[in-house]
């Protein structure tokens, strides 16, 4: 008789078990569909710069003209330009980009850069619209000298081979 109840009681438990899990999982499933996430991505502004280089390659010395412009402007634009060491800006170094109604035409801006080394420098135009307090970056590569791309490149280290036979990159140490 004990037995039978000890039984009762176990298949009882294990009724109420399977009916709360088949809840949960209904409730689960209906949960998944009314709740979706979305990243929302990095912030940054909705800022849109197109840009053209006159020049893919260059001589040192030689000026490059780079035409920059925007489409459909909600707010205006303003943007900071930056050059790496050896490339010379020609002109200001801040701009602004004027809203307008998308009938008018984009307006472009003209800026030259001049290389002073052979190598790759780069152009950095950080934009952003009056409403948010962070830039976007916009880099533009310019290339001077003749010689392949693969030359210019900095090399950050050297492959070691270690003792267990794993490679790794040894980088030197900088003290500042």
């Amino acid at each position: 008789m004990k037995s039978l109840s000890v039984f009762l009681s176990l298949a009882a438990s294990l009724m109420l078990g399977v009916v709360s899990l088949t809840a949960c999982a209904k409730q689960t499933e209906a949960d998944k569909s009314n709740h979706t996430y979305q990243s929302p991505g990095k912030p940054g502004p909705k800022v849109s710069i197109n840009y053209r280089v006159s020049k893919e390659r260059v001589a040192v010395g030689e000026a490059v003209e780079v035409y920059l412009s925007t489409s459909s402007l909600k707010q205006d634009i303003t943007a900071r330009l930056q050059t790496t060491d050896h490339l010379l800006l020609s002109g200001n170094s801040q701009m602004t980009f004027k809203a307008g109604s998308q009938t008018q035409q984009t307006e472009e801006q003209v800026i030259t850069v001049i290389p002073q080394t052979e190598g790759i420098h780069l152009l950095t135009i950080y934009a952003k619209d009056l409403s948010v307090a962070y830039e976007k970056p916009i880099a533009i590569q310019i290339v001077a000298g003749s010689k392949p791309i693969q030359e210019y490149l900095e090399i950050n280290g050297t492959l070691e081979q270690q003792d267990n036979g794993e490679t790794v990159i040894s980088m030197p140490a900088e003290e500042k």
